[in-house]
């Protein structure tokens, strides 16, 4: 018996000491309802977070005016200049585009195609564009070409008259 007691003892002993081992405990789990059941009115939600990032968005600009304020005019100053020298390099690129496309035969509704930063990229880009642009236009012009004989049913002759005697003769 002293075996047994000891056994049980112990048996007891691991149980205590690991309550997570208990297995025998089972959760519920609350059963899911429809919204209409929970009672959420998923359009004021919706309208809710709404009128929160509109709020967001002004405190946004208002801390933008705010930053830009303490700003040193100094600061104010280099912040306009680089953004003008920004709008002028792209005006410069864009103005030399259509300069190479008018000088290579491009039209201009495809000179901002080109690619490169230099004049000599943008005329190399430009004589590889011109010449599949002229590859198309020749292949257009040969499918739009007219065969004087298509149509014909008989390749007797090439006058009128010879077709109407080769008529007759068969």
């Amino acid at each position: 018996m002293s075996e047994s007691s000891t056994e049980t003892s112990t048996a007891e002993a691991a149980v205590v000491a690991d309550p997570l081992a208990d297995t025998s405990v089972q959760f519920q789990e609350a059963p899911e309802r429809d919204d209409q059941e929970q009672g959420i009115d998923w359009k004021s939600k919706s309208r809710e977070w709404e009128k929160r990032a509109k709020a967001n968005a002004s405190a946004a600009k208002k801390l933008e005016e705010l930053e830009d304020a303490k700003k040193s005019e100094v600061e104010r100053v280099t912040g306009r200049l680089t953004k003008a020298e920004a709008e002028r390099d792209d005006a410069v690129a864009k103005l030399l585009r259509y300069e190479v496309a008018a000088a290579t035969g491009i039209p201009p509704t495809a000179a901002h195609r080109l690619q490169g930063s230099s004049r000599e990229e943008l005329e190399a880009d430009a004589r590889e564009l011109a010449k599949l642009l002229a590859d198309k236009k020749e292949a257009e012009r040969k499918e739009n070409l007219v065969d004087p004989s298509a149509g014909r049913g008989s390749s007797a002759g090439s006058s009128t008259a010879e077709q109407f005697a080769a008529m007759f003769s068969k």
